[in-house]
């Protein structure tokens, strides 16, 4: 539905650091910029002004080759702004406490998954969810029991 879209739209913009409408040339070039005004308004609307980073809206035309320095610059300014807050660093640490947990949850997964039993069991659930005969949530307990045993 429309509002779905708005808000997968939203949430879209509320991981962005910059936001780049192309093919802003020929006869797109008027689209483009309505759409970096529109864009450029639904920013305004989700981040405070407060905000240590409002992301721009930029225009960029890749067969032209018009943009992209604004671009670079723009991901420049982006990358200054956050190391002289302190930011770029409490990011980076995260990222890796984050990259951590998921190399964990990764190993763990493949390793329970691996055991002939639980490949047996995850095989034949997997089929009939597909066939219907199975909810997903009753598929998942069933190998989770498999896995636990």
């Amino acid at each position: 539905t429309g509002d779905q879209l708005q808000g997968i739209k939203k949430g879209v913009l509320e991981l962005a650091d910059v936001v780049v409408v192309n093919k802003a040339d020929g006869e797109h070039l008027a689209e483009a910029r309505m759409a970096a005004r529109e864009l450029s308004t639904a920013i305004r609307l989700i981040y405070p002004r407060e905000t240590l980073w409002r992301p721009p809206v930029l225009t960029m035309s890749a067969i032209e080759g018009t943009g992209l320095a604004e671009f670079w610059d723009t991901v420049e300014r982006h990358r200054q702004t956050l190391i002289d807050a302190g930011e770029f660093e409490n990011r980076r640490r995260a990222q890796q406490v984050d990259w951590t947990r998921q190399l964990v949850q990764d190993a763990v997964l493949e390793r329970a998954l691996s055991d002939p039993s639980v490949r047996r069991v995850r095989a034949e659930v997997e089929q009939q969810v597909l066939s219907g005969e199975l909810t997903p949530a009753l598929a998942a307990q069933r190998i989770l029991e498999a896995i636990w045993n």
